[in-house]
């Protein structure tokens, strides 16, 4: 039995190390090939690990502000005005189908049909409009175009962490002197801020990470650092060095704000899991 046991925990752990090194894989790769010159990138079979490893790649998006950290600014500010938008809208939304039933499920499911639609149905209507509008190359048409598939996410969400939440505590407050606008922001809202928290990450992940919208609506001045990823790529070469080494550039916010977050990620991932 004990030989058995033993044996279960190598294969768990077998198949963890697989995965986690086809996940890993293509990260290490990106960031090997951003130290890589010319000659190395394009070397068969490939070089794993440079034999002469240059910051060039590096020094070309850190010092050329129209190739990387303009972009990357760009970007941070589209997803993050976008996120909070998200967060003012969903929140309250979410409360009152979980809460009042407005609409349950009818308006739930509607709210959620509105993530299924296919972007590519929408960037030409999209387009037309902006262009009459002026709003061609601007951060404000990234972040309107953003906010229906992320509040349709973010609202779906939302709503199992407000189900969750035991009506008794809200009604104590209440009870003891608070109107239900104080109850929700200062009883309910701290005690689901985890869920709250992960649901703001995953639409800050989805309009950092998203392209066609970002490639069709601007140009230069608002241009996303996805967008400009492709930008490396010409008719004559594609510029595997430089364009690595904006991808790392633009993993790192991701991954301090997934590290600043961590214990409220982990509290909001197992919100609700687990009914009393």
């Amino acid at each position: 039995m004990k030989n058995k046991h033993i044996f279960n925990v190598t294969l768990i752990y077998l198949a963890l190390f697989i995965g986690l090194f086809f996940a890993l894989f293509p990260i290490a790769w990106t960031i090997s090939t951003s130290f890589k010159t010319f000659k190395e990138y394009y070397t068969f079979p490939p070089v794993w690990i440079p034999h002469y490893p240059t910051l060039n790649n590096y020094k070309y998006i850190l010092f050329t502000w129209t190739s990387g950290l303009k972009y990357l600014l760009n970007s941070t500010v589209i997803a993050s005005l976008n996120t909070v938008l998200v967060l003012l809208i969903s929140v309250p939304a979410a409360y009152g189908i979980a809460r009042f039933r407005i609409g349950y499920e009818n308006l739930s499911f509607w709210i959620l049909s509105q993530r299924m639609l296919p972007p590519i149905a929408v960037v030409i209507p999209y387009f037309l409009l902006f262009k009459k509008l002026g709003l061609i190359d601007t951060y404000l048409s990234l972040i309107i175009v953003y906010l229906p598939f992320n509040i349709g996410f973010a609202v779906w969400l939302l709503i199992g962490f407000f189900e969750d939440f035991p009506r008794d505590v809200e009604e104590a407050a209440m009870i003891d002197g608070c109107s239900r606008l104080d109850a929700i922001v200062k009883v309910v809202i701290p005690i689901i801020a985890p869920g709250i928290v992960v649901c703001a990450i995953f639409c800050f992940i989805f309009c950092w990470n998203e392209f066609m919208f970002a490639l069709i609506l601007t140009r230069q001045t608002a241009k996303t650092v996805t967008a400009q990823l492709a930008a490396f790529q010409s008719p004559t070469k594609i510029m595997w060095g430089e364009m690595s080494a904006l991808v790392v550039f633009a993993i790192i916010p991701v991954f301090i704000l997934a590290l600043l977050v961590q214990r409220y990620l982990v509290r909001g991932l197992a919100l609700g899991a687990v009914k009393g």
